[in-house]
């Protein structure tokens, strides 16, 4: 009994991984088309390999120059978060990206004063 118990255990295992591995490559799929999240995940690793930062840079994190003018600050994260909100994305695993960027745009809203 307790072997088939053991069978059942790892079949459940395989069957979970197989299904994870199998929703990752979908959510993979379609977002590698989308020049924004494209531009967003070079900016991203781009600030993790900066010497000269601890972290993320979030004009980075936006694709933008840090002397680029407010209002393009604000035009460009409106355009990101229509692209990666979970609600309007098109696609499911967007909820970090949506995350990062709200985190980065707070970040520069501090730093411009604009609260």
């Amino acid at each position: 009994m307790e072997d088939q118990v053991r069978k059942a255990q790892q079949k459940m295992k395989e069957a979970t991984t197989e299904m994870m591995s199998e929703w990752l490559n979908q959510v993979l799929r379609g977002i590698s088309n989308d020049p924004v999240i494209g531009e967003l995940w070079s900016a991203m690793k781009m600030g993790s390999q900066s010497t000269h930062h601890a972290g993320i840079d979030s004009y980075q994190v936006l694709g933008l120059d840090k002397a680029v003018a407010d209002d393009q600050v604000k035009k460009r994260y409106r355009e990101l978060v229509v692209r990666l909100h979970p609600d309007t994305a098109g696609v499911k695993g967007t909820e970090f990206l949506f995350q990062l960027v709200t985190a980065a745009y707070q970040q520069i809203s501090k730093e411009r004063g604009w609260r």
